[in-house]
């Protein structure tokens, strides 16, 4: 038998009072006050040395706002445009012109924020300045963020793996990240208006909302720091691709086997011990996956076009196998006999462009009547260079992050991009 208390309501006393409208102030006060925003560093730095990440490519409007005010540059013209207010503004096209409130600029604009030199669009902060410009086929906008190397680095690597890991590990992630954009922007950036985009296409990128003290000094403690090639014998030393994934099931695979092009000694497979007590359970053996024929068929064809020859997909296998049974290449055949190959990467990614479900290409193939099943899988992720599991590992064990990077990148020098400081005379 349940039993029921009255309510009875009291009226508060005037030490309750005083009490709760304490408690509120300090909340709301609290709530309110900003915590001031570091620096951003590299901001004299030359604009060459600059990232170009794309943000947004085919925004129709935004918002743009900056605690400290921010000026506005027409791109064409030169000429300025003072906001000094905090509250956003909304942009928008107009007559192929970009209308941020009452102002109106040509199609390219270049957004510079006063000091601290950090800006908001849609309400997401970014450090340096902020390049919008109109794609006049789509009438859309696309939005670029200009930002010093080091404060690019200081929104990667928060992003890319958990802040409150060791220190070395977070280290060897920066070196890494700041390796791999460098080699990136060299390879495409030339041909294009933007070096990286935010997402897993290049590196994660979240601005200031990734942006924590022990990321920071992570960055800020391997300053300029990058791989290279050991010199050959003109003496020239190349940024090495410092590819990354989360967790490599047991060994690293090589880069040639899931990029292709030459094989790259310092992208080499190495055996991983670290990674397994590091990595969620369900990354490193994760469940399996099944799908019919028709559905492996329709997404293959979709995205490939050269695959016309084989009028539709009726079968598959891999064809050959890389390190713990990687799918390194995968033979399709059609229903007319015809066959093509495709990368076991690509193969995995079409069939599963999140990447969340097939996990990595380290699986077995069930296939009972029309129904494909991936099974045994293992590992998260690409598997080639750093594994970020593994990197964590190893720093738990005490090993530094040059050790770390040492480990799975081998044949590679660690090099400063940034020439040593002349000792001045006493």
């Amino acid at each position: 038998m349940r039993t029921y208390r009255q309510s009875i309501h009291r009226p508060p006393t005037y030490r309750n009072v005083v009490l709760w409208a304490c408690i509120a102030c300090i909340l709301t006060a609290a709530g309110c006050r900003r915590r001031p925003v570091e620096a951003t560093p590299g901001i004299d730095s030359p604009r060459q040395t600059w990232v170009r990440v794309l943000l947004f490519g085919n925004l129709r409007e935004c918002t743009i706002a900056s605690v400290s005010g921010f000026e506005v540059e027409d791109v064409d013209s030169g000429t300025l445009a003072d906001f000094r207010n905090d509250e956003p503004f909304g942009v928008r096209l107009s007559d192929g012109m970009l209308v941020i409130g009452e102002h109106r600029f040509g199609d390219e604009i270049l957004i510079r924020p006063h000091e601290p030199y950090v800006f908001r669009i849609n309400d997401k902060r970014y450090r340096g300045h902020l390049q919008l410009s109109i794609n006049e086929t789509e009438q859309t906008v696309e939005a670029v963020n200009h930002v010093p190397l080091e404060s690019y680095l200081f929104g990667v690597v928060g992003a890319e793996m958990q802040s409150y890991w060791e220190p070395q590990a977070l280290k060897a992630q920066a070196v890494a990240s700041r390796t791999y954009c460098l080699f990136i922007k060299d390879r495409f950036g030339k041909n294009r208006t933007w070096d990286m985009t935010q997402s897993e296409s290049s590196q994660v990128y979240r601005g200031l909302d990734a942006e924590t003290p022990t990321v920071r000094a992570a960055v800020s403690e391997t300053a300029g720091e990058i791989l290279v090639t050991p010199s050959t014998d003109d003496g020239r030393e190349a940024i090495i691709g410092a590819y990354y994934s989360s967790s490599c099931g047991g060994h690293t695979e090589a880069a040639e086997n899931v990029f292709g092009g030459e094989t790259t000694p310092s992208l080499r497979g190495v055996r991983c011990r670290h990674c397994a007590g590091v990595a969620r359970r369900s990354n490193y053996y994760w469940k399996p996956v099944t799908m019919t024929m028709q559905q492996i068929s329709e997404k293959l064809m979709q995205r490939y076009s050269s695959l016309d020859n084989l009028e539709a997909i009726s079968d598959f296998k891999v064809s050959k196998l890389g390190y713990k049974g990687r799918a390194v290449r995968v033979k399709l055949i059609g229903k007319n006999e015809e066959t093509d190959t495709l990368r076991g990467e690509d193969f995995r990614l079409c069939l599963d462009p999140t990447g969340r479900k097939i996990k990595s290409a380290i699986f077995t193939v069930e296939k009972k009547g029309n129904k494909i099943s991936f099974q045994n899988g293992l590992g998260f992720g690409h598997g080639v260079g750093l594994c970020q599991c593994g990197a964590q590992g190893m720093a738990r064990k005490g090993k530094t992050y040059k050790h770390i990077l040492s480990y799975y990148f081998p044949e590679s020098k660690l090099v400063s991009i940034y020439p040593k400081e002349t000792p001045t005379e006493p």
